[in-house]
């Protein structure tokens, strides 16, 4: 602060106000661009605590006061107290109103004095909070650096108190600050920044058109850093400002003027998801990226989910055609549609049964991964118990084959067959579900004799599969119901006792758990008999 030396001293101790005035004039005049802003900042800062030791000095006794200006700063501060000299008042004055003058290029040295003043004055109710924020505004647009300015005062001031005089005028500085944190990363402290941002989000004053321009600018940033390669960087920050507009703007009732907006804030959570994905893995996600995704759930009807298609090419390639970056967005897309199927529609569920049936192959195992195949999996199942009957119903019988060919060697687990497997057969009415029931008991009977290893296998396989076949009990149509316990009890007469152990057993805890009451009564007095007829009753 050497090359301020001269002007420091006039404008801490100068009570001549017309002097002050010029010699303030003239150090905004006369900065240029290679000089650090923040260093005027500093000189603000020193001028206005200087200021506040001479009005102190002015109202107590020189005993009781702090010697030093640091001192004597804290505990003005601590008492809230303005410089009360005449002309100390008046001098400040003076400053503020040669700062508020100024035009073009100056306004930027005089946002950054003013910025110290404010924060030594650390009095929010004083004018030189309402002048900097002018200045902000018209000087925000000129550098990043001035950005940087807003972002310290503000911090030391309180993001809250100055977001509101901040905020409006076009988002002049909504708009810098949001260049100037997602457009060349590094430039600001990013917590600082953001931790501004948000609170200028929520502000009163700023309008949806400005919040609009800020989501295009996170959009565009987020896409940029998915194809420079996943990078980390920012990341954090874009999630809290598309969390601050989703709780804006998007989580009271449906505005219809919304609906255009939902989609790009909703791919920008998908863009950003393979870095999330990266450095917290899928069950730690951050608490800001919960939250927005819960937000942009409960806010949409189902109406403009067919955009995202359109968003995102890669929701209609085959998994072998998608990158692994671009995979970490598909993986986004299959939990997120899987909460959105009970406000879809036929048309918008058939893409989704679509999309998924790319993604629930054994391949997938391989490439790109587990992930990828357990949620195209539980999208398949939400769309089958959907409400809209005759998409579930054309699915399930190619379902229900897929998911009993890959057992149990090609992904499909006992338990994920025995889910999979009652859900689509619960989805099809009538009937037409017996041929399911058919099939799953043809496979059982396929596994039956040999002897040594492979008769173990063949038994463990067997034991599964009727255990299924004990599930559907649960998911037939009543009028089938006779149909497959006789089914059943035919085949568990002559079965090795550990098997007929556990289906029955199996049974049973489906009737007191998950069997409907029109079903109790009929599979109870079923089980009953069963236990009297095939169990030698000395083991029982």
């Amino acid at each position: 602060m050497n090359e301020y030396r001269a002007s420091a001293r006039i404008l801490a101790t100068g009570t001549a106000v017309n002097i002050v005035a010029e010699v303030a004039r003239d150090l905004f005049e006369q900065w240029q661009p290679s000089e650090s802003l923040y260093a005027v900042m500093h000189l603000g800062q020193y001028i206005g605590t200087t200021r506040v030791r001479r009005a102190l000095a002015a109202q107590q006794q020189d005993a009781l006061i702090p010697r030093n200006t640091v001192d004597s700063a804290a505990h003005w501060a601590a008492t809230r107290l303005m410089p009360s000299s005449a002309s100390d008042t008046l001098a400040v004055q003076a400053m503020l109103r040669a700062a508020e003058d100024t035009r073009g290029q100056a306004c930027v040295p005089a946002l950054a004095f003013v910025g110290g003043l404010a924060v030594a004055l650390n009095n929010v109710s004083s004018r030189a909070v309402p002048v900097f924020a002018d200045l902000a505004h018209k000087a925000c647009t000129t550098t990043p650096e001035a950005v940087g300015v807003c972002v310290e005062v503000a911090a030391q001031l309180g993001y809250g108190k100055i977001a509101e005089l901040l905020a409006g005028r076009d988002g002049a500085v909504l708009n810098a600050l949001a260049g100037a944190v997602f457009g060349e990363p590094g430039v600001l402290d990013l917590e600082k920044a953001c931790g501004l941002l948000t609170e200028i989000i929520h502000a009163r004053t700023t309008t949806f058109a400005d919040a609009r321009r800020v989501v295009y600018v996170v959009h565009a940033r987020a896409i940029s850093q998915l194809l420079l390669g996943n990078c980390f960087v920012g990341t954090l920050a874009m999630l809290r400002v598309l969390e601050s507009i989703l709780q804006r703007y998007f989580s009271g009732s449906r505005d219809p003027s919304l609906d255009d907006l939902w989609p790009v804030v909703t791919d920008s959570l998908a863009v950003l998801y393979p870095s999330i994905l990266r450095e917290f893995g899928r069950d730690s996600p951050p608490d800001a990226f919960r939250s927005a995704c819960s937000l942009a759930i409960s806010y949409t009807d189902g109406s403009h989910v067919d955009a995202l298609f359109a968003c995102q090419p890669c929701l209609l390639s085959a998994p072998s055609d998608v990158g692994m970056v671009r995979a970490g967005v598909v993986l986004f897309y299959l939990d997120f549609f899987e909460h959105l199927v009970p406000k879809l529609s036929a048309p918008l569920l058939s893409r989704l049964a679509a999309l998924a049936a790319r993604y629930v192959g054994s391949d997938v195992l391989v490439y790109p991964g587990p992930m990828w195949f357990e949620s195209a999996h539980a999208l398949i199942l939400a769309v089958l118990e959907s409400d809209i009957r005759h998409i579930a119903v054309e699915i399930a019988p190619w379902y229900s084959d897929l998911v009993l060919d890959m057992y149990p060697d090609q992904g499909i687990s006992a338990d994920l067959l025995r889910i999979s497997y009652t859900a689509a057969v619960r989805a099809i009415p009538g009937h037409a579900a017996w041929d399911r029931v058919l099939v799953l008991l043809r496979r059982a009977d396929h596994y039956t004799g040999g002897g040594g290893v492979r008769g173990e296998i063949y038994a463990v396989r067997r034991r599964e599969l009727l255990l299924v076949a004990a599930e559907l009990l649960t998911a037939v149509p009543a009028e089938l119901l006779p149909q497959l316990m006789f089914e059943l009890r035919s085949r568990l007469v002559d079965e090795k006792w550990s098997i007929k152990r556990a289906v029955v057993d199996h049974c049973q805890d489906l009737v007191l758990v998950r069997a409907d009451v029109a079903r109790k009564p009929a599979l109870s007095m079923w089980i009953w008999q069963l236990r009297a007829d095939i169990f030698d009753t000395s083991k029982l």
